[in-house]
C-alpha cells in the first residue's frame, strides 16, 4: 500500500486550517500569495497532481512565514497503532476529501445530513464508510 504523498497531506491540513479560520485566505493574500497560485493550486488538487504542489506549497508556506503564521501546512504529529479491539471488525463512516489524489481529510461521526465543502477549492466532500478487518 502506497503512502499519501506529503503534499497531499499539506493539502488536507491546509484545507483544515482554512475552514477553520475565515481569515487566513486574507491574510495569506495581504502577505503576498497571488490569486494565481491558489487557481493553480486549486486545479492541482482537482487533477490530483500531488507532484505539481511541492513548489506552491513552498511558496505558501514561506508567505505564511512572513506574515507570522505557523501550522498553515505542516504540524507535527505521531502515528500510533491502535490497542487490539473487539469485535474484530469496526466500521466508520464521515466525510472525505472528493479530489483525484484524496488528501486524507475526514469528518468521522459528521452529520451525513450536512454537506460537507473543501476550504480550498469549495468542491463538495463525498459520505464514505470504511469497515477496518
Amino acid at each position: 500500500m502506497q503512502d499519501i504523498h506529503p503534499a497531499v497531506r499539506q493539502i488536507a491540513l491546509l484545507c483544515a486550517s482554512l475552514e477553520a479560520d475565515g481569515t487566513l485566505r486574507a491574510e495569506l493574500a495581504d502577505a503576498g500569495l497571488s490569486e494565481g497560485t491558489w487557481a493553480r493550486m486549486t486545479e492541482a488538487v482537482r487533477r490530483g497532481e500531488a507532484d505539481r504542489l511541492a513548489p506552491m506549497l513552498e511558496e505558501l508556506e514561506a508567505v505564511a512565514e512572513r506574515a507570522g503564521l505557523d501550522g498553515v501546512t505542516v504540524t507535527s504529529r505521531a502515528y500510533q497503532v491502535l490497542p487490539d479491539s473487539d469485535p474484530p471488525s469496526r466500521t466508520i463512516s464521515g466525510w472525505r476529501c472528493p479530489h483525484a489524489r484524496p488528501c486524507g481529510r475526514a469528518e468521522v461521526g459528521a452529520d451525513p445530513g450536512t454537506e460537507r465543502r473543501c476550504a480550498l477549492t469549495g468542491d463538495p466532500l463525498v459520505w464514505a464508510s470504511v469497515t477496518s478487518r
